[in-house]
């Protein structure tokens, strides 16, 4: 073997083979995915390749038509500031906002990560202000994101393929929780019931693949059933594709079935074993991934891809700070082209990337929670498992608090199902990725929660199994030959650092096809007695979290899980002993659904409630509030093109009558945002903001651009 093959990833080879990335993504657009029964049973192989700690807007917030830093209703933090305002004295200005780690000019690419364990997000998310990312001084490192020059393999398959943007990671905290999560539905809470490990538990006792290096574990393995197992025992064929340094990323490893097991179980043969165990020398230890990537090429060529497939690659090429990306972006195209040269595999092939966690970097929206107890809010699902009491209450972060969900993660689904360059944005997790395998082979985890499984998607509304074969071969795709320039110019660039003049970010280009979502939610504001009380509905086919934040900063934030067609009137708010007076809350969900109510409880209120009529055309519908008729003015943003009518109408609602207001949505595929207000009541106004789903894909949020900053 010469040594530019054993170099891989370092020699000029490595980048002359880079050059031909988009070639590839272009010939996987054209294969044809296998058509039989056009729903998932068409799919045979699913191979997840989770890479490291890297935040969804740090790797794609720049890229169009995803809810990233050109968000148009980002959240609020205290004070009002928008939540790109990072507080932090790092800077003159007082907050740090996200900034262009540009690899041409600096070092961005070796960029370290930032505390991620749990405390530290417990502290970032701060009760759900969600401003303290700047609390351990490592802004400068956090606020970095990548554009396309960046990252110009995955941009490319993010525009080829189907980019998820609302994809978290299962806890806020490190790896090895998150991996168990995606390996066995929890991480010894959910259904499992036990203390849920929120550390690496066990990483410094695996230091390698090699099963003989194994180290006593302090507790012991872990002792719960994991998917691996369950798989094993329902006959679906899998396996782990590892070199014999795994980063620890194996979680199989540090399971009492797999910790040790007999060399010629099943277990150890498909679990433990690295694809070079067998040779002799320096190859059996090399991990540049070039073996990696040989042994799942051998198994592709010869038709023996298992049903199921686990990637774990080496510390330097797993994207982990420090490890430059474009190193990772490597072995994804090459484990990528080695099902595109045989498209009779890659037609019935599903490949996900995805990342274990955030890694400290920044992401600006607040994951969906759990509410603990009665005063942070309320659940129709049970939360059992979803919670983490490190048992002293009195003690800053040593109490009980939610294991997730997570900060949000990159991931991409690549297919023939799901070409097209679409952004699915439905809420996602680890364990989502395990319901996709559940609901395609049957075999059921058992460990995930209630509440996990009522708000997270089975990754299904990603693909379009029923008419999949589309002509996509159009599309344009960057160029990438110049990669192992820019790698070296990176690392001989000077240190990155928080510009001194700091600017609003931009996601430019244009829409992108959104897929379909299972959200049919409402939120309707209505003041009874002195009370301000907010009607939450979800009509959907799935479970969906309301964030609910006080504007005025006297109380919250708090959440609401309501279950597929669950209902329930919030009033958390509202406080014995207060008098009626002024209210100014938000309301946050799934896909940019957003509602503010401002007004004064200690007058006339009208009432305004919002739904989609037959033709998925958004009907308001206000009813007086007896105080005397009132001039409404409902004026559309701007950015939201009607196909008819003006984008501003008055109405004269009566004393106590009814009027509606009808809304032809076409112009701008079925998104809105509305804001209400009464002529003589400068304190009222309603904010309604969201996206009317049909059924059928659409384009995403045309408001999605420039940052709020």
């Amino acid at each position: 073997m010469t040594t530019d093959r054993r170099a891989f990833l370092r020699s000029a080879a490595a980048g002359a083979a880079v050059g031909l990335l988009p070639a590839t993504v272009a010939r996987a657009m054209a294969i044809p995915a296998r058509h039989r029964t056009g729903t998932i049973m068409d799919v045979e192989h699913v191979v997840i390749f989770m890479q490291e700690n890297r935040a969804f807007d740090h790797y794609f917030g720049a890229l169009n038509g995803v809810r990233g830093l050109g968000d148009p209703r980002p959240q609020r933090l205290p004070g009002g500031a928008s939540v790109w305002r990072q507080p932090s004295g790092e800077h003159p200005d007082g907050f740090v906002a996200p900034f262009h780690g540009d690899a041409s000019v600096t070092n961005a690419y070796t960029v370290d990560g930032a505390d991620q364990g749990h405390q530290a997000a417990i502290t970032i998310v701060n009760g759900g202000r969600y401003d303290q990312w700047g609390h351990s001084g490592e802004l400068h490192k956090r606020m970095v994101y990548y554009k396309a020059s960046d990252l110009p393999f995955y941009h490319a398959l993010a525009s080829a393929f189907t980019v998820c943007d609302a994809y978290h990671c299962s806890t806020l905290t490190q790896t090895y929780p998150n991996r168990l999560h995606l390996w066995t539905g929890c991480n010894g809470g959910g259904k499992v019931g036990g203390d849920p490990e929120m550390s690496n538990y066990g990483e410094d006792e695996t230091p390698s693949a090699d099963m003989a290096q194994d180290k006593d574990m302090a507790k012991g393995p872990h002792d719960w059933m994991t998917y691996a197992e369950r798989l094993q025992a329902a006959g679906v064929s899998w396996k782990v594709y590892q070199e014999h340094d795994n980063f620890g990323d194996n979680i199989l490893s540090v399971f009492m079935n797999f910790r040790p097991c007999a060399k010629d179980s099943p277990l150890y043969e498909r679990g433990r074993a690295w694809v070079s165990e067998g040779k002799t020398g320096a190859d059996r230890t090399r991990s540049d991934g070039q073996q990696l990537v040989e042994a799942f090429r051998a198994d592709v060529a010869a038709d023996r891809l298992p049903q199921v497939s686990w990637i774990v690659t080496a510390a330097d090429l797993s994207e982990h700070p420090q490890a430059e990306p474009s190193k990772g972006e490597h072995v994804c195209a090459e484990l990528i082209k080695a099902l595109v040269d045989h498209p009779e595999v890659f037609a019935k092939t599903v490949f996900i990337v995805n990342y274990d966690e955030a890694g400290g970097f920044y992401d600006h929206m607040l994951p969906p929670m759990p509410p603990l107890t009665a005063e942070q809010g309320w659940s129709s699902v049970p939360v059992t498992g979803e919670i983490k009491d490190y048992g002293q209450a009195e003690v800053a972060n040593q109490g009980a608090h939610p294991l997730g969900l997570g900060i949000r993660v990159p991931a991409i689904v690549v297919s023939p199902w799901s070409r097209g360059g679409f952004v699915c944005s439905e809420v996602f997790d680890h364990t989502s990725t395990l319901r996709f395998l559940e609901k395609r082979f049957g075999v059921r985890e058992d460990n995930i929660s209630d509440w996990r499984r009522a708000v997270c998607g089975d990754l299904t509304s990603a693909f379009d199994f029923a008419t999949p074969n589309q002509d996509w071969t159009a599309l344009a795709l960057p160029q990438t030959a110049d990669y192992m320039a820019r790698v070296a110019r990176s690392k001989a660039a000077p240190t990155l650092r928080i510009p001194e003049r700091q600017t609003a970010s931009t996601q430019e280009g244009p829409q992108r096809g959104a897929r379909p979502l299972p959200y049919v939610l409402s939120a309707d504001a209505r003041v009874h007695d002195g009370d301000l009380w907010i009607d939450l509905v979800n009509k959907g086919r799935t479970g969906a979290v309301f964030q609910v934040f006080d504007n005025t900063d006297r109380d919250g934030p708090w959440r609401f899980t309501l279950a597929a067609g669950g209902t329930y009137a919030a009033g958390h708010w509202n406080r014995a002993g207060r008098a009626p007076g002024p209210y100014d809350l938000t309301v946050h969900g799934p896909n940019g659904f957003y509602r503010r109510f401002a007004g004064d409880a200690s007058r006339p209120q009208p009432s305004v409630s919002v739904a989609a009529d037959a033709r998925s055309r958004l009907v308001l519908r206000l009813a007086g509030a007896g105080g005397g008729s009132a001039m409404i003015t409902a004026r559309m943003d701007e950015t939201y093109p009607l196909a008819e009518g003006e984008a501003r109408q008055n109405l004269m609602l009566p004393s106590k009558g009814v009027v509606r207001s009808v809304w032809d949505l076409r112009g701008s595929d079925h998104w809105y945002d509305l804001t209400l207000t009464v002529l003589d009541d400068p304190s009222f106004t309603q904010r309604l903001a969201g996206h009317l789903e049909t059924g059928r894909a659409s384009r995403t949020d045309p408001s999605i651009g420039r940052m709020r900053l």
